[in-house]
């Protein structure tokens, strides 16, 4: 054991030294010309102010446009469709049971719900055990094993759909659980309009105290689950489903597939087929789901980077497509480019760091913008007043925040830099070494589980 850890200690390191040495190549590429020409120094630091301009002022708009209401139109049916709950899991011990008792105490009728909890064979927990005593003793619950090679979240998921028999399908992460009125909630959506294929709620992290790392990654998900997931809606947008749950019709997987298996981000590749398909898919952060964000280091830098390389490769398959699309209207269409073409922005703005150290010794700072001072000034601002503007929000719809949370949206920018060091390794892992996409899976408390290669992951 100690020799193979010693290996495999060596493997990570050349790996690092690998990586480092590409990545100060790229960064001397892009930077050094700075030092003997102001005319490509100062366009270089334009290009980024006017990238940044673009992400932080649409932040803004969104977390404005988050405090607009939306209620499904109409009350619930008299004939209501059976709803499968789909719910992969993959060593959620900890989870699983607190998961399955939120979907059984749903305010929705138990004969017309279907919980289908799919568990790896794999887990070494009592991740099979749990799923199968709930099986045992609740009718609507139907415990079903997957013991197939692969892994991955697409797969775990596409196994479970095959025991659904719903009209409508819930999927839902094993680290999260249902507010009650969710399921209620999302039909609703369902029975006001045909052409809606999915309905995206809001996924409310609950353990902001576990870690610095856990405490701004929930503020980074109330970012994203609030104003940018919903500010889509609200502007009319290109919307689209990500995270730990979110609502199906079944007859969308007979008319597109099953979820596409060979990418990262599976959901994010499913909202752009939808709406290349003339589909809707409905935002509503009305319906929540309580999830944990990853509390550790490598169970963070696990699930980023899994994200970040999964966006990088949806944006190279959809974004041309999407941009010609026609039924897509035209603001669709611009939004789907925004949103593809930024998945790569944060590699940019690490491997022009530099330029902001040498600032303060060699170069001006300056770009060919006027009155960039004030114009960096409202970015270097733009977390913390999005921050407390979802802060009031939630206030105001009687959501409550740990006093934590208030202090660390100062932080955020350091938070966000280190994060985009994980898109700059998941960009050379997937246009410059080609390395092979593996799925890793974590405990609740982060650390790693099993063989990255047979490890199936159910946290999105």
């Amino acid at each position: 054991m100690k020799v193979k850890t010693a290996d495999a200690a060596g493997v990570s390191l050349r790996k690092a030294l690998v990586y480092g040495l590409t990545a100060a190549a790229l960064v001397g590429a892009l930077t050094l010309p700075a030092l003997v020409s102001v005319a490509y120094e100062r366009t270089l630091r334009t290009v980024l102010l006017v990238l940044l301009l673009g992400l932080v002022g649409r932040t803004y708009l969104s977390s404005l446009l988050a405090f607009a209401r939306t209620e499904p139109p109409g009350d619930l049916p008299d004939d209501l469709p059976l709803v499968s709950v789909v719910i992969p899991a993959y060593n959620e011990e900890p989870v699983l049971a607190d998961t399955i008792e939120a979907a059984l105490a749903l305010e929705y009728p138990r004969e017309r719900l279907e919980i289908v909890v799919c568990y790896e064979a794999d887990s070494t927990d009592r991740t099979g055990a749990i799923a199968e005593r709930y099986g045992a003793e609740y009718d609507a619950v139907k415990a079903v094993e997957r013991d197939e090679p692969g892994g991955g979240k697409a797969k775990a998921t596409n196994y479970a759909l095959q025991y659904a028999t719903g009209d409508l399908i819930a999927s839902i992460d094993a680290d999260h659980e249902f507010a009650p009125d969710a399921v209620s909630r999302a039909v609703r959506w369902f029975e006001s309009d045909d052409e809606i294929w999915c309905v995206k709620g809001r996924c409310y992290g609950r353990n902001p105290t576990d870690s610095l790392l856990a405490l701004h990654a929930t503020i980074e998900r109330h970012i994203a689950e609030l104003a940018d997931l919903f500010g889509r809606q609200v502007f009319g947008g290109f919307t689209i489903f990500g995270g730990g749950q979110a609502f199906f019709r079944a007859e969308m997987f007979d008319e597109l597939g099953m979820f596409d298996e060979d990418v990262l981000v599976e959901d994010i590749d499913m909202s752009a087929r939808i709406h290349a398909h003339g589909k809707r898919l409905q935002v509503d952060p009305y319906i929540l789901t309580f999830e944990e964000n990853p509390a550790t280091l490598s169970g963070w830098w696990s699930q980023r980077s899994r994200w970040a390389r999964g966006w990088m490769q949806v944006a190279v398959r959809h974004l041309l497509p999407l941009s010609r699309n026609d039924t897509l209207d035209r603001r669709q269409r611009a939004d789907a480019i925004y949103t593809f073409s930024y998945a790569l922005l944060p590699v940019l703005l690490v491997l022009v760091a530099p330029l902001f150290v040498l600032d303060q010794f060699v170069l001006d700072s300056s770009t060919w913008l006027p009155f960039d001072d004030y114009l960096w000034t409202a970015i270097g601002l733009g977390p913390v007043v999005c921050s407390y503007l979802i802060f009031a929000r939630d206030w105001r719809e009687g959501y409550s925040h740990h006093p934590v949370e208030y202090l660390a949206a100062f932080t955020l920018w350091f938070y966000f830099f280190f994060q985009s060091i994980v898109y700059v390794v998941a960009f050379l892992d997937e246009f410059v070494f080609d390395t092979e996409s593996v799925y890793v899976t974590t405990s609740r408390s982060g650390a790693p589980e099993a063989e990255p290669e047979q490890s199936p992951t159910t946290d999105d």
